[in-house]
């Protein structure tokens, strides 16, 4: 259960075993700030990151959680995270990638393998054979089925990040705005709520976005620019589609005119 307590605050830490945090791994949808998490804790706490527990985007679907083990779920407001998703759209079809905007957010989503150095899964013999497959992350995790729009993505994919906490694991739930608002606080924050300590005595910044590597699929004449704000039809239609009791459950209200 969310405390009402991460409304306000934007962080929550719920520990289920009594032993020193050793590793760590950061889990949400891309566009989430999950990157800005992950080098954040890396540069200065001293906790060893990893991406054994299976690729971060996706439901969770590791064989287990070591006790050492800290889980970061990062959550991010629907709005931005939907003028990001169309802005980058990492992993996704071309076809979907030519999209207007508006276009983009009704559409059915359909993620492909398109470098497989992205993803741990893909390993072994299977290397050279997945190249431009369909994405099973970005299947609905218990039927199989593809998402009918970017945010039914969003409400399956967010419903089992927050599942993660009635797992018998270590948690720490973000909101991203709150990290991006005051990153040193944030590691305060994270290293005297977790008994952490920092690898130096100063704290080191996070300078180089990864989403700045990104190269679309197709022309930007093609799909036009991603706008600065949703339109009030595209709001409507998003408040439409969202899951908003869950929305409201992390401190995420929207305004409907």
């Amino acid at each position: 259960m969310i405390p009402d307590s991460f409304r306000e605050t934007g962080l929550f830490f719920q520990r289920a075993h009594d032993v020193p945090l050793t590793h760590f791994q950061v889990f949400g949808e891309r566009a989430s700030a999950t990157n800005l998490v992950r080098k954040l804790i890396d540069k200065n706490l001293n906790i060893v990151r990893t991406e054994s527990l299976g690729w971060k985007h996706a439901a969770p679907h590791m064989v287990a959680i070591p006790r050492d083990f800290l889980m970061v779920a990062v959550v991010r407001n629907a709005e931005p995270w939907a003028l990001s998703m169309h802005k980058r759209p990492w992993h996704l079809d071309p076809q979907n990638q030519a999209y207007t905007f508006g276009t983009f957010l009704r559409s059915q989503w359909r993620g492909i393998v398109d470098r497989e150095a992205d993803f741990e899964e893909v390993v072994g013999e299977m290397t050279g054979q997945t190249e431009g497959l369909e994405l099973q992350f970005d299947r609905h995790p218990i039927t199989g089925r593809a998402f009918e729009n970017l945010f039914d993505l969003r409400n399956v994919k967010m419903a089992t990040l927050l599942g993660m906490l009635n797992r018998d694991c270590n948690i720490l739930l973000v909101r991203a705005e709150t990290v991006q608002n005051d990153p040193e606080a944030f590691i305060e924050w994270v290293k005297t709520n977790l008994d952490l300590s920092m690898r130096r005595p100063f704290f080191k910044p996070v300078n180089r976005r990864l989403g700045n590597r990104f190269n679309l699929s197709v022309s930007l004449e093609e799909r036009g620019e991603t706008p600065v704000v949703l339109s009030p039809e595209d709001r409507a239609y998003m408040l439409s589609k969202l899951d908003l009791e869950q929305e409201a459950s992390l401190g995420y209200h929207y305004d409907k005119s």
